[in-house]
């Protein structure tokens, strides 16, 4: 672990090292920092990549400790599709859903205190959700793009939105059904275009922008509103 010291507080940052061409910093919902550079560049680089990026890392660092830890309880705020509900216990029957400005959680009176079972309740509902939002706009781009794609999975990743393997499977971090459906299409486009360019070069950017002509608004939407996708 490495350490870079602010007049705010010490940053400690974590390098990994590959065959890549760019360096990237990465800082997870947890706070971790993560730096991923090519194995071509020295740790004074690398440190002073990280030095200039402090101001930055700094700002997503204070974020992250305003987003307080999800309490499940009434009245606290979930995102879905970019819009924010609020948390409603009824009584009745074992189920969750979205009606007007709320999300509900259906249960039988005697768990409306079991904590546990809401954040359950909600986890799943979430990715199926998501699921099914993902496969619907694969199919519909998919289908505009020309292009077929192997095996889908949507996981709770840690660092990414989406990947595409070299076998064209692709996977999909299910907290992007939290964003607007326009930044969820970005990031569905974005694994698409892989197919074909296995890079993040100007080739890449120019298919990209084909179907998605908006994509550096939503590359910056991520960047400032990624650590809100969080349950």
């Amino acid at each position: 672990m490495n350490i870079l010291k602010t007049k705010y507080f010490d940053i400690n940052y974590k390098i990994i090292k590959s065959n890549r061409n760019t360096i990237s910093i990465i800082i997870e919902n947890t706070g971790n920092v993560i730096v991923r550079a090519p194995k071509f560049l020295s740790d004074f680089e690398i440190k002073k990549f990280v030095f200039d990026k402090s101001d930055w890392i700094i700002s997503k660092l204070l974020n992250l400790k305003t987003i307080e830890n999800k309490k499940y309880l009434d009245g606290e705020r979930f995102l879905f599709l970019g819009k924010y509900y609020k948390l409603i216990t009824i009584e009745g029957n074992y189920g969750i859903g979205i009606q007007d400005d709320y999300i509900y959680i259906s249960l039988k009176k005697e768990f409306f205190d079991n904590i546990e079972l809401k954040k359950e309740m909600i986890y799943k509902w979430y990715k199926k959700e998501a699921k099914k939002i993902i496969l619907d706009r694969l199919d519909y781009y998919s289908k505009i793009m020309n292009l077929k794609y192997g095996k889908v999975t949507i996981r709770d990743q840690k660092t990414r939105w989406g990947s595409c393997s070299s076998k064209n499977n692709l996977s999909f971090n299910f907290r992007i059904v939290m964003a607007p459906i326009r930044k969820l299409d970005y990031i569905v486009v974005h694994e698409l275009s892989h197919i074909i360019y296995k890079h993040h070069q100007k080739e890449f950017w120019n298919y990209v922008s084909k179907y998605c002509n908006d994509y550096l608004e939503s590359r910056v939407w991520f960047k400032e509103n990624g650590y809100k996708l969080v349950l």
